[in-house]
């Protein structure tokens, strides 16, 4: 067995080893956080995870999503650790299809009854989670007849599961036949009311045929459940924000953002829906928000576009100038800084700027047409 072993303390991963050692696993190396721990089981093999909850660049939680969303890594085995009792985590950790869960302070013997549970399920698997395994493998080669084979044989063993109606769905889906698909997607969460993952696929589905009432209605139930998703709770937020319910949607971005507050990707993704729906004030503060973390090109532009919508065109001259101490070649960035300084009447400015932006890219033809016609008016 090879273990990989993820905590942001060096005393922590110490221990951990020393612990996995004792239970007679030599094989285990380490990682610092989420993010590093990512890149280096898709570098190597590895057959066990066992990584902290709290980390700041990436949360175990994201780390456990990431690898059961991968189909090279979605079979390793994975234990939680936290140090708090906290149903709402449980939960989430359950949701991402967490092996196991421990909570701290604990000893070696409690680590090693854990990995033994764990392995043991794995490796006497019921018939039932044998058909859905087999059958998933069909659905991702595209032989979604055999698929659903499978799935029929699952469901004649377990005909009240709520996984086995989410899957058959998914292959209608694919097949064409949303009316079926759809029947089956409800089935899956009528079978099994607490079922999230039934919920939030049932609001992809949603999405995807354009119903994005009926999309709400299922993720607002996934969420009520499931609080400490912060991905659910900006889909959610956009969704709210679309339908014009601002002060819902204020509410569910700051509950995704109180539980991933360092993930700039988050931040940017509320700036798009403020922006969006025109709210750009807030869609600014988003943005900056995302900056504080990693600066972004796109993400400065986004907040410049922001600011010139406000007419705020000095706040935004100096966002773009940011940028360009990252970026100083960008010739987007220079365009953008002549149109900001053009709303701003400085039009001397603004040409000079433009043409910065064309002896980068001699190609640039929106920059190249509005100075052509700058240089006309003087």
């Amino acid at each position: 067995m090879r273990f990989l072993v993820v905590d942001d303390m060096a005393n922590m991963r110490k221990t951990l080893r020393g612990m996995l050692k004792m239970l007679g696993y030599d094989h285990v190396t380490d990682a610092d956080d989420g993010d590093t721990a990512l890149s280096r089981l898709k570098q190597g093999q590895h057959d066990f995870v066992i990584a902290d909850w709290n980390m700041p660049r990436m949360p175990g939680v994201e780390l456990l999503r990431e690898i059961r969303d991968e189909p090279m890594l979605r079979d390793i085995h994975f234990i939680m650790i936290t140090a708090e009792v906290d149903d709402s985590q449980i939960v989430r950790a359950a949701e991402e299809d967490v092996d196991g869960y421990i909570i701290k302070p604990f000893v070696a013997d409690v680590l090693g009854r854990k990995i033994n549970s764990v392995l043991e399920k794995k490796a006497n698997p019921s018939q039932v989670e044998i058909f859905l395994k087999v059958g998933y493998a069909y659905m991702e080669n595209g032989m979604l007849k055999e698929a659903m084979r499978e799935f029929d044989h699952a469901r004649e063993l377990s005909p009240k599961s709520a996984r086995i109606p989410l899957a058959m769905a998914q292959i209608y889906e694919a097949m064409g036949d949303h009316r079926k698909a759809e029947e089956l997607f409800n089935a899956s969460v009528t079978n099994n009311p607490r079922f999230i993952k039934g919920y939030h696929t049932l609001a992809d589905f949603q999405l995807r045929r354009g119903n994005d009432s009926a999309a709400m209605a299922a993720l607002q139930t996934a969420t009520s459940l499931s609080p400490n998703n912060p991905s659910r709770q900006v889909e959610f937020g956009k969704l709210l924000v679309k339908a014009g319910r601002m002060e819902e949607a204020d509410h569910a971005f700051k509950s995704a953002l109180k539980v991933s507050s360092k993930n700039a990707d988050m931040h940017t993704a509320i700036g798009e829906a403020y922006l969006a729906a025109g709210h750009d004030d807030k869609a600014a503060e988003a943005f900056r928000g995302s900056l504080t973390i990693t600066e972004d090109i796109n993400v400065y532009n986004r907040l410049g576009i922001a600011l010139r919508r406000k007419k705020r065109f000095k706040e935004a001259i100096q966002e773009y100038r940011k940028a360009l101490a990252v970026a100083p070649n960008d010739e987007v960035l220079y365009y953008n800084i002549g149109r900001a300084l053009l709303d701003d009447q400085q039009r001397e400015a603004a040409i000079i700027a433009f043409r910065k932006a064309l002896q980068i890219d001699p190609e640039f033809k929106e920059c190249r047409e509005i100075l052509k016609q700058m240089e006309i008016m003087l």
